[in-house]
């Protein structure tokens, strides 16, 4: 017999809504904390007027999600997914409020910025095995390229652009407004996700008689390499939270510019990132999955070995590093989210996001020593030998399972594995 897998006019017309509905609340949350670390960073330094007291505002927003997430992604497979984002979103609001209230009424800048930041972390570590959850619950398999590829896109513009503004409008209206924007946006996403609306229900299976020859042996059912998965797409926050440290002491040490050329060096990597993501989808036409997921990151660490030779250098590759960059990471997301189980979706990328973290903390301190030990330059090659070798160890040993789902029935089971 066989299963009819048609999804229902609902879960269609659901599906669709969803997507027109996370995309834009993805973009104003990653603006929004965009928005908070860089007005709270900058308060912090005039605060302490110390390099060290910014960097421990950035462990304090790191620490939580390496430790909550795993635990907050096994409450998101047993939870309403929905209202879980919802939940956040609405303490994050009155946490973010709070920052300017504890301003206002004369208290220390530092200490609440340290207090407020790290809460935001906290509940960031429930929204995002929460939304990602959401996301595969709610969007059809076979949209699921196209979504990430839409979302992706957003998330970075929004960053982008708070990014950009943020210390202009620090300069011109303070730390707080900024705050304040923080807490509605943290609202109106909460809004967008609340109205998605309730999961629909799933469409009654339709059997179907088939002849089947009763000597034949009976097919096992796929095996998803979710750990593998996990560390493809973990590999890519390796490299951003590294090269976001060493990036800085090149322009600033090696180069010997000023600070404006990290907001030019920022600006064309998020150009070159978004046009990447738009790009996705017809590039995914022509090379797809692992392949593309692969050649992605590879294109990326070429162009980052190039990077430190000299600040044109860095200018001319640094918008193709974030092409590159977005082949692979979409197509990396989009293969570990196809392969996770819906019931197990918010552990599967909790626990992605703690790897990915943990992993970029222990390269960052070491690459950092590497660089302070010798040159700059060294870290960001030991940086590409090191992403490099991850990314082609797990292709030759993702390449062969993978190939082998591809060749498999569509109406195949698929089942999840922790190999």
């Amino acid at each position: 017999m066989s299963l009819d897998s048609t999804p229902s006019t609902d879960a269609v017309r659901s599906s669709r809504l969803a997507e027109r509905l996370l995309v834009p609340a993805g973009f104003i949350t990653t603006a929004g904390n965009a928005f908070q670390i860089t007005a709270a960073a900058i308060l912090v330094f005039h605060a302490e007027q110390t390099t060290l007291a910014v960097g421990w505002l950035f462990i304090a927003v790191s620490i939580p999600q390496v430790a909550l997430a795993v635990l907050f992604g096994k409450l998101v497979d047993k939870v309403d997914r929905r209202m879980l984002c919802v939940a956040a979103d609405l303490v994050s609001a009155m946490t973010a409020f709070a920052l300017p209230v504890w301003l206002w009424i004369g208290g220390p800048a530092n200490l609440g910025s340290y207090i407020a930041n790290f809460m935001l972390a906290c509940t960031a570590a429930l929204f995002m095995p929460a939304s990602n959850g959401l996301i595969k619950e709610r969007i059809r398999d076979e949209r699921l390229g196209k979504f990430n590829s839409h979302f992706e896109m957003a998330s970075n513009a929004g960053m982008l652009l708070a990014s950009s503004l943020a210390g202009f409008l620090v300069i011109w209206f303070g730390a707080t407004p900024l705050f304040v924007f923080n807490s509605l946006s943290f609202v109106l996403s909460a809004v967008l996700v609340y109205a998605i609306g309730r999961k629909p229900a799933k469409a009654p299976v339709v059997e179907e008689a088939v002849a089947t020859d009763p000597s034949a042996p009976a097919e096992a059912p796929v095996r998803q390499p979710i750990k593998r998965l996990a560390l493809l797409y973990a590999n890519g926050n390796i490299g951003l939270m590294v090269a976001n440290v060493i990036l800085t002491t090149l322009i600033l040490q090696t180069f010997n510019q000023g600070a404006w050329m990290i907001g030019v060096v920022d600006a064309l990597a998020g150009v070159g990132f978004i046009v990447g993501a738009a790009a996705y989808g017809k590039v995914s036409k022509r090379v797809k999955g692992i392949h593309l997921a692969v050649l992605g990151t590879l294109g990326n660490l070429i162009c980052l070995a190039i990077q430190p030779l000299h600040y044109i250098a860095l200018m001319a590759a640094i918008p193709f590093a974030g092409f590159c960059f977005a082949q692979g990471r979409i197509a990396a997301r989009t293969l570990l989210m196809r392969a996770s189980p819906e019931e197990r979706v918010g552990r599967i990328f909790g626990s992605t996001q703690a790897l990915g973290l943990g992993l970029g903390v222990g390269a960052t301190v070491g690459l950092s020593a590497l660089a302070d030990a010798s040159t700059v330059p060294y870290a960001f090659w030991g940086l590409a030998i090191l992403q490099g070798a991850i990314v082609i160890g797990t292709y030759f040993s993702l390449a062969k399972p993978l190939s082998a789902q591809e060749k498999k029935r569509p109406a195949e089971v698929l089942e999840a594995t922790a190999a």
